[in-house]
């Protein structure tokens, strides 16, 4: 096996989406197999491609494939919209790297905008889901983040070590995880590292990330708990910014119980007191 992290991400999904294969859906001979999915010469012959070229992206040799054996794999494995991305960015040579080794400042445009949204949660991170600044409103109803390191995937599995029959918290670890991948670079230090940190600490995280799952984090709902109170789901949306980074806010419905709940905050908690930052070594905040 190759000591290239890339190489070893694309084998890994390789095998992965392989062995997520039905056979049977496709046409082919069914009935027991000794593993489940398709066998490496089946997926070769779908692709267009030998297996001896098929085996050796599978083990991490030689993964430079050129755009159209990309797009045949990409066909063979059945990929949607995000995996092919993913897919494609992990098979060049010359990928476009979400998080730089050497850090990068956030834009004063952005910060300008976060600090105006201070009665709206909202932050801004980056492909390793590290938090690069927060506003005070945020801080509020995600009380202790920074315990985790100030990371989303960090923080996730801390709340399901702590709520582990909670479905909710677990869906919400699930998709930091495929964000993680899809937004992460394996090449990256701060990517090995959290990576290492989950893998030794948390068997749920071990599971999802061996089922190698890549998309986006595009919207959906937490469940959050303000001053005691009882779990209330908020919605969450991200917009991606310039630089490689993503921004992270509450859209509340007005009258709703979260909305409710953040004008509590604005009356009770909120002291202006600006955005919170930088963390993992960013630069600092003028």
């Amino acid at each position: 096996m190759s000591a290239d992290p890339r190489a070893a991400a694309l084998s890994d999904f390789l095998r992965s989406r392989r062995g997520q294969l039905d056979p049977g859906a496709l046409g082919l001979p069914g009935g027991a197999r000794r593993v489940p999915g398709l066998k490496r010469e089946e997926v070769a012959a779908l692709a267009g491609i030998s297996r001896d070229y098929y085996v050796r992206l599978e083990q991490g040799r030689g993964h430079q494939m050129s755009e159209q054996v990309v797009a045949s794999l990409a066909r063979a494995l059945q990929l949607d919209g995000d995996e092919r991305s993913y897919f494609h960015r992990l098979a060049s040579p010359h990928p476009a790297s979400i998080t730089a080794d050497v850090p990068q400042p956030v834009t004063a445009t952005v910060l300008a905008l976060l600090d105006q949204w201070a009665d709206v949660p909202a932050y801004v991170f980056d492909g390793n889901e590290d938090i690069l600044a927060i506003n005070e409103m945020a801080d509020l109803v995600s009380p202790g983040l920074e315990w985790f390191g100030d990371n989303i995937v960090l923080g996730a599995f801390a709340v399901v070590e702590m709520f582990p029959d909670n479905p909710d918290f677990q869906e919400h670890a699930r998709r930091s995880t495929a964000a993680l991948r899809f937004h992460g670079d394996p090449e990256n230090e701060r990517h090995r590292e959290i990576v290492g940190q989950l893998s030794v600490g948390h068997v749920l995280f071990r599971r999802l990330w061996a089922e190698h799952h890549a998309y986006p984090f595009i919207s959906g709902t937490v469940p959050v708990s303000v001053n005691g109170s009882e779990l209330v789901d908020f919605p969450w949306q991200i917009l991606e910014i310039p630089g490689g980074f993503f921004m992270a806010f509450m859209p509340v419905e007005v009258g709703s119980t979260p909305w409710r709940m953040l004008a509590w905050l604005r009356e009770t908690k909120l002291t202006g007191r600006g955005l919170r930052g930088p963390m993992a070594g960013w630069p600092a905040l003028s």
